[in-house]
C-alpha cells in the first residue's frame, strides 16, 4: 500500500525533498518539526542507514542554509556570543552555539528518518497479512 504512495527515490532526490521540507517547516517556527522532515526521508528510502543519512544530512544542510542566511543578514553571531557569555564562556564561541544547534537539528532529522522507515515497514507488513 505505502509502496505505491512513497516510491524509492534514491539518495539525492530524497535528500532534496528533506532539505526543502525542513526549510519550509523551520520557517513555521517549530524546530521539533524537523522530526517530520526526517520521517519523509525515511518514507522515500528503503534502507535504514540511507534513511538516517538522508534525514541527518537533509536537516543539517537545511539548518546550515538558514543559519548562513541569518549570519549574513542579522547580528546572529553577536547574539550567539551573548548567550555564550551568559554561561561564563568566551564570547568568541558563538559559532559553537550555531554548530551545536545544527547537529541537534540533524540528529532530529536522522532519528525521524529511522522512525519513518520503521513505520513504513510496519504498515507494509501489516497490510500484507490482511487478505
Amino acid at each position: 500500500m505505502l509502496e505505491n504512495v512513497f516510491k524509492d527515490l534514491g539518495f539525492a532526490p530524497a535528500l532534496v525533498v528533506v532539505i526543502v521540507l525542513a526549510i519550509t517547516l523551520q520557517l513555521s517556527g517549530a524546530w521539533a518539526a524537523m522530526l517530520i522532515a526526517g520521517v519523509f526521508g525515511g518514507f522515500f528510502t528503503r534502507r535504514y542507514l540511507r534513511a538516517f543519512l538522508v534525514g541527518f544530512l537533509g536537516v543539517g544542510i537545511a539548518w546550515s542554509i538558514i543559519f548562513l542566511y541569518l549570519v549574513a543578514t542579522t547580528p546572529a553571531l553577536a547574539i550567539a556570543g551573548f548567550f555564550v557569555g551568559l554561561l561564563g564562556l568566551s564570547e568568541n564561541l558563538g559559532v559553537a552555539v550555531i554548530l551545536i544547534a545544527i547537529v541537534v537539528g540533524a540528529l532530529l532529522g536522522g532519528f525521524g528518518a529511522i522512525l519513518g522507515r520503521t513505520v513504513h515497514e510496519l504498515v507494509t507488513r501489516l497490510s500484507a497479512r490482511e487478505p
